[in-house]
Parts: C-alpha cells; sequence; structure tokens
C-alpha cells in the first residue's frame, strides 16, 4: 500500500512507461553522473518529462543542483520538487 516512486528517469519514453505501469511519482536523476560520467545532465530532459507527465504525477528532480537559482529553474520548468 506505499507508494512507489521511480528514480533515475531520463528519457522521456521511460517516463510514460512509468505512468502506464501505475507509478506514483517518478525522480528526473543521474544519481550524481556517479554512475555514468557521461549521464545527461537532467535539467535538459526535464522539460521533455514534464510534457509527456503534465500534471498526472509529481515530478521531482536531483541532480546537478548547485545553488538556488537552480532550485528556481527546476521548478519554473515543472518539476512538483527539487531533491538537494
Amino acid at each position: 500500500s506505499l507508494p512507489i516512486w521511480l528514480k533515475g528517469i531520463l528519457h522521456p519514453d521511460d517516463a510514460r512507461m512509468a505512468l502506464n505501469a501505475g507509478i506514483q511519482g517518478i525522480i528526473v536523476s543521474n544519481h550524481g553522473a556517479r554512475q555514468l560520467d557521461t549521464a545527461i545532465p537532467p535539467i535538459l530532459v526535464l522539460p521533455h518529462i514534464v510534457d509527456v507527465i503534465g500534471d498526472k504525477l509529481p515530478i521531482m528532480i536531483d541532480s546537478g543542483i548547485r545553488r538556488g537559482t537552480d532550485v528556481f529553474k527546476a521548478i519554473a520548468l515543472g518539476a512538483s520538487a527539487v531533491l538537494i
């Protein structure tokens, strides 16, 4: 009965699959790029994921947040919340 959130979404197709699978929320993240040095910055894909998800699910973002203005940018691009 606990909500399931999926972390590590970096592609709109993955976000669509999560939505269709009944996930309650997603976290756009490259895990701090510790796993893959060449992972795309989540802020670049956030608008595309928001286009797919809309307001159907909450969308959080982490990775690459270095200052307060990064938080404002993520919220402006459609994130429900920012993880720091």
